[in-house]
């Protein structure tokens, strides 16, 4: 086990240093205030200066490529490290850089399955680890860490493979400047089918008949779709179903009112009580979203404590009493509670369960809908405590809800 979780770090570290390589360019954008601004790839910002000559010239550059002649476009791809070579025609130049756009995205969606699959594996081990009685503090904090790494991963090589769909997008675009400037239409279609048959031709020589001698073996090849790892259910499960468990009329308020079925926020246990919880949690978190019309919007918090002295340790939650939800970028957001609450304890499982209501205005859901979490701190009435969040996609699986 260890050296799979060995093998798994390692993998993950590679990425790190991989996806890098692939950040953004600086870019123009217009800040919410409608000053204009110029955002690096590693996340900084500055105001655009109009004496700053780097900041004319990036500013030209955009302009550039919005009303670029087919030798611009050309020109800018062959800047990003594709080689021209020599006697080469402007169609025969776009090909072999469509071809090349293509190859990254292929590359980038292969990555992307790795780091799936990687995460399958890690929340498999979780599972194991959880189940055995031999596993220590130290194995659990750092598979968990491991498998928040792993999460992170998987959004950044998503983040990557939807940059390198949209500048592919974009080439495909611009080929029809480069076409249309041009009399060799006839000659992309010859090259393209030209390139195909080879292709056909390669695969298919060492077989017992070709195209040549039986065209309906062709045919038959050509029925057959590519496989993709997008169709893969194994690398690309199919999504979470959107559950509501409630969608009507409430009968208190007689408005129309959704409730998002709960999923777990996070979970906790101590270094103290790890040994002999086995594989439950010290404590337990779900969260699911209510929209009542009108424009109300909730967060419903029901926390588990595995222990008969959780009102001692804990009080309860007070109306009024607050939680911080810490993003991933670092922004943070303040819910209040609207009601007060003891809790409830189960004799059978010995478990105490609080309950939380926090409203929600507009300008947090629009940070809530955009940003991952991170963190959560919750004000009980014996003081604050913080938990790390490792359901990063919560908020964004309750919002698709509630369309």
């Amino acid at each position: 086990m260890q050296v799979r979780n060995f093998l798994h770090f390692l993998l993950i570290l590679f990425y790190i240093l991989t996806f890098s390589i692939f950040a953004d360019a600086q870019q123009i954008q217009i800040n919410k205030g409608g000053e204009k601004i110029v955002v690096f790839p590693e996340g900084r910002w500055e105001y655009f200066d109009k004496t700053n000559y780097s900041h004319l010239e990036l500013e030209q550059d955009i302009k550039r490529s919005q009303i670029a002649s087919p030798q611009d476009i050309l020109d800018k791809q062959t800047s990003k490290g594709a080689m021209e070579e020599e006697g080469e025609s402007d169609e025969e130049r776009y090909e072999r850089l469509l071809i090349d756009a293509d190859n990254k995205l292929a590359l980038a969606l292969e990555r992307e399955s790795d780091i799936k699959f990687s995460k399958i594996l890690l929340e498999e081990e979780m599972d194991d680890l959880k189940l055995d009685d031999r596993s220590t503090d130290e194995k659990y904090y750092l598979l968990k860490r491991q498998l928040k790494l792993a999460t992170n991963l998987e959004k950044s090589a998503k983040k990557n493979t939807k940059r390198l769909k949209k500048e592919l997008g974009k080439l495909k675009r611009q080929g029809k400047i480069v076409y249309n400037s041009s009399s060799k239409r006839l000659k992309k279609k010859s090259l393209r089918k030209k390139r195909k048959d080879e292709i056909v031709v390669k695969e298919l020589q060492n077989s017992k008949y070709t195209y040549i001698e039986d065209k309906s073996f062709y045919l038959a090849s050509k029925s057959f779709k590519k496989y993709s790892v997008d169709d893969d259910v194994m690398y690309s499960p199919p999504q979470k179903d959107c559950n509501l468990v409630f969608d009507g009329v409430d009968e208190f308020m007689g408005k129309r009112r959704k409730d998002v079925e709960r999923e777990i926020l996070f979970t906790f246990t101590n270094d103290d009580m790890r040994k002999y919880m086995k594989s439950e949690d010290y404590i337990s978190c779900k969260g699911s979203l209510t929209q009542i019309k009108g424009g109300v919007l909730l967060l419903n918090l029901f926390i588990s404590i595995n222990t008969t002295d959780a009102k001692r340790a804990f009080g309860g939650l007070t109306k009024g009493s607050m939680i911080t939800l810490k993003m991933i970028n670092g922004e943070s957001v303040n819910l209040v509670n609207n009601q007060t609450d003891r809790g409830i304890f189960d004799p059978l499982k010995k478990q105490h369960t609080f309950t939380g209501q926090y409203r929600i205005n507009s300008g947090q859901e629009k940070k809530l809908r955009k940003n991952e979490l991170d963190f959560v701190r919750i004000i009980w009435d014996t003081g604050f405590e913080d938990y790390e969040i490792y359901n990063l996609d919560f908020f964004s699986n309750q919002f698709k809800c509630l369309k």
